[in-house]
């Protein structure tokens, strides 16, 4: 047999290709369903997060007063419905009134690790246009997630949500 014939006789040979093809698809196939799991498992933390602050907001804006063993429990169930209870988070509640052309504080929970939160601005970029002396809810929300996988740069990440109400059955939550 010459090395011609050889040569013609192994390039038309077909054996083993889909091995072949399966060994370079894989990997990729394998790694388009981690990204995807990632980016949806990220997707339904910030959610969590999102809806928690809603639940929060709703429930504080029902109260006529707001003492700290109410905000304690007000707490748990933030931190409950977080998508890893294991994770770091914090919580903070403010009333805030408009009066004298600005946006005042009227009083301030917090609980939590509350290093996560920033530092708080009450103004027109964060809250609503609200009559003289009328009132809003402010919950500001933060938790950290580590992601299923970071390989696709996605290590810890920190999720900072807002949410604000009005005061459902008095101008204002009164704090204690």
């Amino acid at each position: 047999m010459t090395r011609q014939s050889y040569a013609k006789r192994l390039l038309s040979n077909e054996a083993g290709t889909s091995g072949i093809e399966f060994a370079l698809t894989a990997p990729v196939i394998i790694l388009l369903f981690l990204g995807a799991t990632t980016l949806y498992d990220l997707l339904r933390s910030y959610n969590r997060i999102v809806e928690a602050n809603g639940i929060v907001a709703d429930i504080v804006a029902r109260q006529m007063t707001m003492d700290d063993a109410f905000f304690t429990k007000t707490y748990g169930a933030f931190a409950a419905l977080q998508a890893d209870k294991s994770m770091p988070n914090a919580l903070r509640i403010t009333s805030v009134i408009w009066k004298d052309g600005k946006y005042t504080a009227d009083w301030t929970k917090k609980a939590g690790t509350t290093a996560l939160l920033p530092t708080q601005t009450l103004d027109a970029t964060t809250l609503p246009t609200i009559p003289s002396g009328d009132s809003v809810i402010l919950v500001e929300g933060v938790t950290q997630y580590t992601a299923l996988s970071a390989l696709f740069g996605f290590g810890t990440v920190t999720y900072s949500e807002n949410a604000f109400t009005r005061p459902r059955f008095t101008a204002v939550v009164k704090g204690s």
